[in-house]
């Protein structure tokens, strides 16, 4: 299948539901990106800021740049690159969104103590506070750099950040993400973490299926993932 048409085919199952009206772009995005399909996320942000008005190109741009560059530590800044760089060179200077929250953050005193936190209560959602706390003391106790990667770099500065994509942004984007990745364990957690979250067992199965169309047509193995009805949501078995 020829990338458009299979963009097209998502977009319209995407704007077909209130609830991934404004997330399939993202979701598909993250699975191209993630799958070494990144400079196909060129086309995709043309078809789908067609016919759109400046201030809504500027919106999704600002979250699927967020989206690539939120999951880039599932599958890599190379890859990431291979998807945000073709996208930078097809827009012109009136087009760019110059938009950083993290920076934003940053320069108006943002503190450590309110990074913990927000990323402390991500994954506590994540994976329910008993079972978070299991997983905190075994990545200290094996590799404590582990848990500064893990714990602290990746939830508390990246995936915890909450001013463009949200919650359930997050965890639609990266299960695709790591579907396509070859991830499926990691896949199953997060797809479970979409409704922890707040989102849908719609909006759980909608990322999976985009992930699935995307790793597909791009040549990912996906057969080995736990599907949404197969997925216990309430497991809090600590792993």
């Amino acid at each position: 299948m020829a990338p458009l048409q299979l963009f097209e085919e998502i977009r319209a199952r995407g704007e077909s539901n209130a609830e991934t009206k404004d997330r399939w772009y993202i979701v598909a995005a993250t699975a191209m990106a993630a799958a070494g399909a990144g400079p196909d996320v060129a086309e995709l942000y043309q078809l789908t800021t067609k016919d759109t008005s400046l201030a809504e190109e500027k919106h999704i741009q600002r979250r699927l740049k967020e989206a690539i560059l939120k999951t880039s530590i599932l599958y890599g800044v190379p890859r990431s690159l291979q998807a945000l760089l073709p996208l930078f060179s097809i827009l012109k200077e009136e087009q760019i969104d110059h938009y950083g929250p993290r920076t934003e953050a940053l320069q108006n005193g943002e503190t450590q103590s309110e990074r913990r936190e927000r990323g402390r209560r991500h994954f506590d959602i994540l994976w329910t506070p008993a079972a978070a706390q299991a997983n905190r003391e075994k990545n200290f106790k094996y590799q404590p750099d582990l848990y500064l990667l893990n714990l602290e770099t990746i939830y508390e500065l990246w995936l915890s950040e909450n001013t463009i994509l949200n919650p359930v942004d997050t965890q639609m984007c990266t299960t695709a993400a790591l579907i396509c990745s070859g991830s499926p364990q990691q896949a199953m957690w997060h797809t479970r973490g979409i409704v922890r979250h707040g989102g849908s067992i719609v909006m759980a199965r909608f990322a999976q299926e985009i992930a699935f169309e995307v790793g597909k047509a791009y040549g990912c193995d996906v057969e080995k993932v736990v599907r949404v009805d197969e997925i216990d949501f309430d497991d809090a078995t600590p792993h």
